[in-house]
């Protein structure tokens, strides 16, 4: 039998994107993105947290002033209900993601945890 796994990876995405999870995160998502405040300071604080996250695979020093902005920036964000919420949902949906890939890759997990025993 000869598998595709590219067609059940798609067949895949449409049943991930009817879960319970996504739903949840594409709801709260819009949410946020229609209250013109709430959808300006997530995007700063999701902007803020990506230019640090490249600064750190480039190697460069992240500055003072850069980490105290980002810090009272999620002190605001996390006055927020709806982006609380939005986290909340990006952190389940991260934890199913974590946990679909740990199954996905288990043949390579037994394969080298096999090749590690000889």
């Amino acid at each position: 039998m000869d598998v595709n796994l590219y067609n059940m990876t798609h067949d895949f995405e449409r049943v991930l994107r009817r879960s319970n999870e996504f739903k949840s995160l594409k709801s709260i998502y819009r949410e946020v993105n229609a209250d013109p405040e709430t959808k300006q300071l997530f995007n700063k604080f999701h902007n803020l947290q990506i230019e640090l996250q490249n600064k750190q695979m480039k190697g460069q020093k992240i500055m003072r002033d850069e980490i105290e902005e980002v810090q009272k920036t999620g002190e605001v964000v996390q006055k927020n209900e709806m982006i609380v919420r939005l986290i909340e949902a990006e952190q389940r949906m991260n934890m199913l993601i974590m946990e679909l890939n740990k199954i996905i890759t288990k043949p390579l997990q037994e394969l080298y945890g096999n090749f590690e025993e000889r």
